[in-house]
């Protein structure tokens, strides 16, 4: 037999409390309340899957209960009921995320149809919520492994600041550390996270594209703008974490825009003349000291405070030598699942390579040297010469600094970035204009090449 939905009714008139409890007691399980305190003890004690919530209350106004109710964790679908259909009540009822509204006196068709779209939609969303947390717990901390007291550290800190819905976290380390799953893991422990968690390179675009990307744009915005607009991520990620990735390459103007979303939970898309309002938390990261930046006038102090309530310093993999070999094995069964490959662990001389290896790139370089053996290799242990291309070759045998690069220039001077259009074109020729091979051999990542060969105008 199918479970019967709990229906929590909130009027303070009793004869119609009573004559929507008959009409619903007879397929659900209905709980009354009469003033706006009695009903939000029900809703966080019973948990109902839905409720009637009539917008004028002895105690206090059912828009202002819609909005405590909308916050509770699983959270309700609420129907509004109103006395009178008053255009502007209904309006912001909508906004802050009633489902739909009845007016006084009910009609019984529409009511039993509202009733049954409520119900549809409360078992929807509370599948949904389901499958993200089954998400969350296949894929979320389990990613973090490591014993370093440095590391644990940073990791408990980070679960102490999930528990505030709109702190701001600064996330600091090298490149390749595991901010982003940082950042994840503060949105997964949130009261956030059944709500978009939404990330972003500040610095993988031009000004422009990040402004545009951020904060949306309306129709005919600017030439090439979408006919029908675009929303913005701080839309996307409404109720939820937005991550901002390399938040020190952020532009002065877009700065000083981002710190008004902070202070008054507002924003103009370009090109809009009607603010929009969202209600989010930022996590943001930074490779480099960003109060360092801040002092040295490249960020704004004021914003910095904002981001940064919570500070997280994340060790590089250097600092975590006991994490090393962990770490390759877990990466090794996460790719032998991949590739339906059955390696069983790293033999002595691999355990010695990986150990005295630098990894400039951290976790991010280990993971990709893992995946690379398991992907070429067959055997059933990962072996020292898997790992011949981490071992750099004898000092003897290494050209000299002069020797391996040189450029010669002109008496009359050079612009910088004509020299980076010259060393971005020789290497592209010199992978065969392969972009991920190219991208590979400047140390940087395959999208920020194609940014700026484009920039430079190179035929892609």
């Amino acid at each position: 037999m199918r479970e019967k939905h709990k229906i929590l009714l909130v009027d303070d008139e009793v004869p119609f409390r009573s004559a929507l409890r008959r009409l619903l007691e007879k397929n659900h399980m209905v709980i009354e309340a009469d003033t706006g305190a009695k009903a939000l003890e029900l809703a966080q004690k019973e948990e109902p899957d839905l409720i009637l919530l009539d917008i004028g209350l002895p105690d206090t106004s059912g828009l202002e209960l819609l909005l405590r109710f909308k916050e509770l964790r699983p959270s309700p679908t609420v129907v509004m009921i109103t006395a009178y259909e008053q255009v502007r009540d209904v309006v912001m009822s909508i906004k802050r995320g009633a489902f739909d509204y009845l007016v006084k006196p009910v009609d019984l068709d529409e009511f039993e149809l509202t009733i049954q779209k409520a119900l549809e939609h409360s078992g929807l969303r509370n599948e949904v919520d389901r499958l993200r947390q089954e998400v969350q717990r296949l894929r979320g901390v389990d990613r973090l492994i490591g014993k370093d007291s440095l590391f644990l550290e940073a990791q408990m800190l980070a679960i102490k600041s999930a528990q505030s819905r709109d702190a701001g976290v600064l996330i600091q380390g090298e490149s390749g550390v595991g901010k982003e799953l940082f950042a994840r893991l503060i949105h997964n422990k949130s009261p956030r996270a059944t709500y978009p968690f939404v990330a972003l390179n500040c610095a993988a675009f031009s000004r422009e594209i990040i402004e545009s990307e951020l904060f949306g744009y309306e129709k005919g915005a600017f030439t090439g703008a979408k006919t029908e607009g675009k929303e913005g991520l701080l839309q996307v990620a409404d109720g939820g974490t937005l991550f901002l990735d390399e938040v020190v390459d952020l532009h002065p103007e877009i700065q000083a825009k981002l710190l008004r979303v902070l202070e008054d939970g507002e924003f103009y898309p370009v090109g809009g003349t009607r603010k929009r309002q969202v209600d989010i938390r930022i996590v943001s990261a930074c490779n480099q000291d960003l109060w360092e930046a801040s002092d040295q006038g490249r960020f704004r102090k004021d914003l910095f405070f904002r981001l940064a309530t919570i500070l997280i310093e994340l060790p590089s993999l250097r600092q975590r030598q006991e994490d090393i070999i962990p770490l390759s094995l877990f990466f090794m069964e996460e790719f032998n699942d991949k590739y339906g490959k059955h390696f069983r662990g790293l033999s002595p001389n691999a355990e010695r390579i990986l150990l005295q290896h630098p990894w400039p790139g951290n976790v991010r370089e280990l993971r990709n040297t893992i995946e690379r053996v398991i992907l070429l290799e067959n055997e059933e242990t990962i072996l020292g010469r898997h790992l011949h291309f981490l071992v750099e070759p004898e000092k003897d045998q290494v050209p000299s600094s002069s020797e391996q690069f040189h450029i010669e220039l002109p008496e009359e001077g050079i612009g910088l970035e004509e020299i980076e259009k010259q060393i971005i074109l020789n290497a592209y020729e010199k992978c065969q204009r392969n972009k991920s091979k190219a991208a590979r051999f400047l140390k940087i990542p395959r999208h920020i090449l194609i940014y700026r060969m484009k920039k430079h105008g190179i035929e892609i």
